[in-house]
């Protein structure tokens, strides 16, 4: 089995001997990726708490200001889905944080 880069070099030389018409269409392939659950607000605070880390280096983490956790935790405001997807990842593996900062 060839690998990506030895199939898009192959194609690459195509293109440069006989142009595009003749390509293939390709067919990509994805794996489903589950939808993010709404987290409460004491969701979010808990999920902050069990990995020791302060409002403010939870949003500097997020790239959110502080305000805006303070506003998830009270419930004032809902986190986006990139946040959501971040804190489901943390709360499947609470070191996961811990990981990429080490990493």
């Amino acid at each position: 089995m060839r690998n990506v880069h030895e199939e898009t070099l192959s194609e690459l030389r195509e293109i440069a001997e006989k142009g595009t018409d003749h390509l293939r269409k390709r067919t990509r392939y994805y794996t489903p990726v589950s939808p993010t659950k709404d987290y409460q607000p004491h969701e979010i605070k808990a999920i902050r708490e069990k990995n020791q880390y302060s409002q403010s280096f939870f949003g500097e983490f997020l790239g959110v200001s502080l305000k805006t956790v303070q506003a998830w935790e009270a419930g004032t405001n809902k986190p986006t889905g990139t946040a959501r997807r971040i804190f489901q990842v943390l709360e499947q593996d609470p070191n996961a944080l811990d990981k990429y900062l080490l990493a």
